[in-house]
């Protein structure tokens, strides 16, 4: 982070008069998308707290084993479960985290937020846990899936999904409280699924095969094969537009709702697991050299920058957390947040 102010080079150099008024200085915020016409109204809070992926600081070791998921749950709570079947809470949007302890006996393949603050997560046990207050304890559902849950997603009126290694797809219509098996679907391991909208939803296998329903995941056609390796991350970008990740470094791209998709190329050096979408049209995917590379795109996915290394092993996961605030979790246990979005000012 640079803060080209007269004399100043670093933030801790920097005093800032909370009652001063601020009403006649000009200030740049070079981190929020345009389309953010809110990010100066929050205020002064924004230089220290957010930057819409452009920068990110390294917040430590805070899981005991590389991270499987993660979700965001609304007025700065996140959660994020690890290999080892822990779960880690956050009330100030990621800046800090609580270990509440190993909830499932086995690793935690995905979680989803269900509003009204109703949260699940599936485990590579087979087994869905569910909680009714933010995160803040949790409720063990039993054996759900046939294999390892590796997918989840919330499609609105109560209703979500999940994706098992058995290729089966289950569906609750009850915030999550019970499901029902819909089969098998995926021609291979269900590895992602995504939300788009007006009931369309799409789930990528490990063959690369697309599978999208448009009756809020009731029932689903087979798209064919889209990449030529396993799809592990799509994601929804608003607008029609969807994107997803496979494990040979290539992102393609949608514009009809996943009804057909492009291929971008390759954009990583190898697998994309995650991607995070900011708003605004601004994007961020985990990949590169050993996965630890976060690339960016401002333009909803069309093309990519690549920020360099930024984790200290394969980033799993990233989320938005609002307020142009992101966070991301390695396979070493630790956490990224993205930070500083006002990098210019004058008086």
């Amino acid at each position: 982070m640079t803060l080209l102010y007269p004399g100043v080079k670093r933030l801790s150099q920097l005093t800032i008069d909370a009652n001063k008024d601020w009403s006649t200085r000009r200030i740049e915020n070079l981190g929020a998308p345009l389309a953010d016409v809110d990010a100066l109204s929050r205020g002064l809070l924004d230089i220290y707290n957010c930057d819409y992926g452009l920068n990110w600081v390294d917040l430590g070791v805070i899981a005991s084993d590389w991270m499987d998921s993660i979700a965001y749950l609304g007025n700065g709570i996140a959660i994020m479960g690890d290999d080892n079947g822990r779960v880690f809470r956050s009330t100030d949007y990621g800046a800090t985290w609580a270990d509440l302890g190993v909830i499932a006996a086995n690793g935690i393949g995905d979680a989803a937020y269900l509003g009204n603050g109703i949260t699940i997560f599936g485990t590579v046990g087979n087994r869905v846990h569910r909680s009714t207050d933010y995160g803040a304890t949790w409720a063990d559902l039993g054996v759900i899936a046939s294999g390892n849950v590796w997918a989840m997603a919330y499609l609105g009126n109560g209703i979500a999904i999940l994706g098992d290694s058995a290729r089966h797809v289950y569906r609750s219509t009850d915030y999550g409280a019970t499901w029902a098996d819909l089969g098998i679907i995926a021609s291979e391991r269900i590895y992602a699924m995504a939300y788009l909208t007006n009931g369309i939803a799409v789930l990528g296998d490990h063959n690369g095969r697309v599978y999208r329903s448009t009756n809020y995941g009731a029932t689903w056609v087979n798209l064919g094969i889209i990449a030529p390796s396993s799809i592990w991350v799509i994601a929804y970008l608003g607008n029609g537009i969807a994107v997803l990740g496979e494990s040979n470094g290539r992102v393609y791209r949608s514009t009809d709702y996943g009804a057909t998709w492009t291929n971008l190329g390759v954009i990583s050096a190898n697998f994309i697991y995650t991607i995070a979408y900011l708003g605004g049209g601004v994007v961020t995917m985990g990949g590169g050299a050993g996965g630890r590379n976060v690339y960016r795109s401002t333009d909803y996915g069309a093309t990519w920058v690549d920020l360099g290394v930024i984790a200290s092993s394969w980033i799993w996961v990233m989320a938005y957390l609002g307020n142009g605030i992101a966070i991301l979790g390695d396979d070493n246990g630790r956490v990224y947040r993205s930070t500083s979005a006002f990098q210019l000012w004058q008086g």
